[in-house]
């Protein structure tokens, strides 16, 4: 595998003449430029202060919601069958709704979090589901259960769930590992409370569904007052005065020199620009070229501009009064910076470790040809961009016209696109890695929902079946703790850990037909829980290692939908192979394996990379070393 520098070298001894032409000093320049804004632009972390108020809300929201999700099913499934006479497998659409929806809500909550903001989001999110809950108790068939309970209830609770880390990963870098295993925490404490109080709740009200229905959307109203503490970091006023400064140092030292434009032509003209990258949608400053398509910027960071809101702003001022530096800082407003720093502009905000070890995680190698085609030097140099993410400027029709912005739906589809762009299933590594947690999550809420029932056709009484969803919740703290630890620190390779503990759990959960008594059926639970929390934990720490952080949010985005679509169709599988058979056997037999499946297809997976990632590099390497000669 050849370096940049290398390939170069040995083209220019078979005869290949490559000049720069003054090209790598605007790049170090405009490298410097770029330093300098993200220095000024990007909001520090506090790692500590009313970040830790954060970390208790989202722990809360993390307790109400996989408590309530996590434990439902059981409580539920028996009433609802006798209620509507209809089969196991009909029945466990419901919860399977509930837990499907509300990951395949992911993408969606975290664009509009992106736009609106984290606490607007999760307090929408906490009212949607309390009235799917409450619409629930109306309902006269099972089909409008699976949307007013399923689809209305996961939904909301999805929007509730994305906030809430997201939030967390904005107010902690260096601490980040331990803010989001505390908040995490919460899954595992969430189901060892609601197995306790569910059945509580149940006897004291006779074991009316719809009445306990009600006093779940009641408790779920206490995210409401989680999302009000999810409040966004803000610009100083001194940020956002050293923000302008640079921007006018740009615009008098570079932009007109260079251009050699009227800068009122140069200004009017970049905002009709269509095919334009944007970062965030934050601060801006454009090229300034007359109009026309594909017009790029100067100012880049991961080798896309940087900036691109001053102009609209500007639009709104008298142009002739731009050019200067006190009137360039009332353009560069504090809600301008604000944008810079929205959920989806760093790259990092689904991983969950310390920002500390970032470097060593990604190696600087695995980085996709938008990263790689910069300059060698730039790439290599330019550490502080692996922090910022990319957004698509929208085309110019899908931008706001009075006020000189964005329109919401803009901000929001851009936001979607950069999660959601499925070229990257053309990745071998990240389509074994999407179809892995496909078949994890096929198996992963099945014991949450089925166990208590197997347990009880071996004559474990109900009272007990609940202490084994409690066991699962304490098992799935213990886990979360550890796979923090292993998040902070390089040296653990993840994938192994991963891989095998999935491994583990799937066997164990081929076992659960073997199991007679109630301490085998506790001891299951450990194998178990720490499986599926060590996937769910460490799946954004392996994204990283395999496909570099530009790639991040994208994989998270389309593996929520593969794990959405899997969680649908898991449970009522399971359920239907228990109608069939008259037992849970079969059940668990095919859940186990799918389990193990997943565990082993992944095995390969580091070796797959490494000859994908040599190969990537090698041709993105040709492919500079070619724009470079053609621009000779």
């Amino acid at each position: 595998m050849f370096s940049c520098t290398e390939l170069k070298d040995n083209m220019k001894e078979n005869g290949v003449e490559i000049k720069d032409n003054g090209a790598e000093d605007d790049a170090r320049n405009s490298a410097d430029i770029e330093s300098k804004l993200e220095k000024a632009g990007i909001i520090k972390a506090p790692d500590g202060g009313y970040g830790w108020v954060i970390v208790f809300a989202s722990f809360m929201a993390n307790v109400l919601v996989d408590g309530i999700i996590f434990t439902v099913g059981q409580s539920m499934l028996g009433l609802w069958e006798k209620e509507f006479e209809s089969s196991k497998m009909a029945t466990s659409i419901t919860t399977s709704l509930l837990s499907g929806c509300y990951l395949l809500a992911g993408p969606l909550a975290s664009a509009l979090a992106n736009h609106f903001g984290c606490n607007v989001v999760a307090c929408a999110g906490a009212v949607i589901a309390a009235a799917g809950f409450l619409l629930s108790v109306l309902v006269p068939a099972l089909p409008v259960l699976y949307l007013t309970f399923g689809v209305i209830g996961g939904i909301g609770f999805g929007l509730i769930f994305l906030p809430a880390i997201v939030i967390v990963s904005q107010y902690f870098d260096e601490k980040r590992a331990l803010a989001t295993g505390l908040a995490v925490c919460g899954s595992g404490i969430g189901t060892t409370l609601f197995a306790w109080l569910n059945p509580l709740i149940l006897h004291a009200t006779n074991n009316n569904w719809r009445t306990f229905l009600v006093v779940m959307a009641v408790i779920t109203l206490l995210c409401f007052l989680c999302g009000l503490v999810f409040k966004s970091l803000q610009p100083t006023e001194t940020q956002v005065e050293e923000v302008a400064k640079i921007a006018a140092d740009y615009m008098e030292k570079h932009g007109i020199e260079q251009n050699g434009l009227d800068p009122h032509e140069k200004l009017s003209g970049a905002v009709e620009t269509t095919d334009s990258p944007l970062v965030a949608g934050g601060v801006a400053i454009e090229r300034f070229t007359p109009k026309s398509r594909g017009a790029q910027s100067n100012i880049q960071l991961n080798g896309r501009p940087f900036l691109s809101t001053i102009e609209l702003n500007a639009n709104r001022r008298n142009k002739s009064d731009l050019w200067s530096h006190n009137d360039l800082a009332t353009i560069v407003s504090k809600e301008s910076v604000a944008d810079l720093n929205r959920p989806l502009s760093r790259m990092n905000i689904f991983y969950p470790g310390s920002t500390v070890h970032l470097v060593a995680r990604t190696g600087g190698s695995n980085l996709f040809p938008a990263e790689t085609r910069s300059r060698c030097h730039s790439m290599i140099d330019h550490k502080s961009s692996i922090y910022l993410s990319t957004q698509m400027l929208p085309p110019a029709e899908e931008m706001g016209s009075s006020s000189g912005g964005i329109t919401w739906s803009a901000g929001i589809s851009a936001a979607l696109r950069s999660m959601l762009d499925m070229s990257l299933l053309k990745s071998p590594s990240f389509l074994i890695l999407a179809f892995s947690g496909f078949l994890t999550l096929s198996c992963f809420f099945v014991p949450f929902i089925f166990l208590g029932k197997q347990a009880g056709l071996k004559g474990v009484s109900e009272d007990h079946q609940s202490y084994l969803l409690m066991t699962l919740g304490v098992i799935n703290i213990i886990a979360r703790v550890a796979c923090g630890i292993i998040a902070d620190h390089p040296s653990v390779d993840p994938l192994v850990v991963s891989n095998a503990a999935v491994i583990i759990g799937g066997v164990a959960t081929i076992c659960v037909p073997f199991l007679s008594e109630f301490w085998m059926f506790v001891a299951y639970c450990v194998p178990f829980a720490f499986g599926v929390a060590c996937f769910a934990a460490l799946r954004s720490v392996i994204c990283v290692e395999l496909l570099g952080l530009e790639k991040l949010t994208n994989a998270y985005g389309i593996l929520l939908l593969f794990m959405g679509i899997a969680a649908l169709v898991g449970p009522p599988f399971a359920a239907f192979l228990s109608d069939v058979t008259g037992n849970y056997d079969l059940s668990f037999y095919v859940m186990g394996t799918l389990m193990t499946l997943s565990g082993l297809i992944s095995l390969p997976l580091r070796r797959i990379n490494v000859r994908e990632t040599a190969k990537r590099n090698v041709n993105d390497a040709v492919s500079d070393v070619e724009l470079d000669h053609l621009a000779v």
